[in-house]
Parts: structure tokens; C-alpha cells; sequence
């Protein structure tokens, strides 16, 4: 096929009787999908045509040919694609998997404390967590294989980190 799929969310369940789909979709496909003349639900994906979108309180789609709550029903909990040329989300907005690590402070062996992490480096291979350190901007690989832990309380990541990273770029 060639094209590429974006997973955006999942169907819900049936909405009311006249075969609307509730949608569970990420924030940021919403305007994708409201968009779209059609949408990929299930694996494998198979394009149904939309009739309509109804966006206010709940997302819900009624997808042409369907007209019953029985018909729908069988596309409820699927996961819901849209081709990635429909879907404009702006690069750096991407969200990395450690994201959420952005404000937390690194702890590692042979290291001060280090951070708070003001932003995750999304390369191609990997993911680095940028940091002030005496003034200057640091780049903390992070790789499963460094982080041995994340305290979510003390909102601290424990890794292995090599030595002479702070070195490095100065």
C-alpha cells in the first residue's frame, strides 16, 4: 500500500441509535480528523466515508452506510488512523515518550544533581535531555539502557550516565 497510518485515538461506543461512533482521539489530530472525508478504523485499517463529525462535549463521527447502533457497534474500541498526509502536526511538537521527564532532575553516580530538564531532543536515533550546567546548555543522552529509574514523586530520573559527560561541548 505504501501509505503511512498515524494512529489518532480509538473508536468509543455507539452513540444514541442512528449508528453514531463516539471517537476517543488525542488533542492534537482533533482538526485532522474533523478534516477528513474518511477515517481507518480497526487493524487492518479499512477507510470508512464520514457523513458527518459532531464535536461539542463528546467527538462522535456517523460513517456513511451505517444507520444503526447494531452496525456501529462492531467498530467500537478500534484503533482509529488517519494517512500521515492528513495530519499536520507541526514537528516539534511531536511527543517523545520523555516528555514528561521535562522539569525533572537527573541523579547520577559521580554527578551532581543535574537539571531540571528544560527540553527533550527528539534525533533520529535517540532522544537527549537538555540542561543548564554552570552557565553553559548540556545534552544528556537518554537511552532505557541509561535510566535506571524515574521517581515521579521526587520528580527525578536515577541513571547510569558514563563519565565526563559535563565535559563535553565546553
Amino acid at each position: 500500500m505504501g501509505m503511512e497510518l498515524v494512529e489518532i485515538g480509538r473508536t468509543g461506543r455507539p452513540h444514541g441509535v442512528k449508528g453514531e461512533l463516539g471517537l476517543h482521539v488525542e488533542e492534537l489530530y482533533v482538526d485532522d480528523l474533523l478534516r477528513a472525508k474518511a477515517v481507518l478504523i480497526g487493524e487492518p485499517a479499512i477507510p470508512y466515508f464520514v457523513r458527518q463529525f459532531r464535536a461539542g462535549g463528546k467527538l462522535t463521527v456517523t460513517l456513511e452506510t451505517f444507520t444503526t447502533r447494531e452496525q456501529v457497534s462492531l467498530l467500537a474500541g478500534l484503533p482509529l488512523w488517519l494517512p500521515s498526509d492528513q495530519v499536520t502536526v507541526e514537528e516539534e511538537e511531536a511527543i517523545t515518550p520523555w516528555d514528561a521527564l521535562i522539569g525533572y532532575r537527573i541523579v547520577a553516580e559521580g554527578y551532581p544533581v543535574l537539571g531540571p530538564i528544560v527540553d527533550i531532543v527528539d534525533l533520529p536515533e535517540h532522544y537527549l535531555a537538555e540542561i543548564e550546567h554552570g552557565g553553559k546548555t548540556v545534552y544528556i543522552p537518554l537511552h532505557d539502557d541509561l535510566v535506571i529509574a524515574v521517581r515521579e514523586k521526587e520528580e527525578m530520573v536515577d541513571m547510569d550516565l558514563p563519565g565526563g559527560l559535563l565535559e563535553l561541548g565546553s
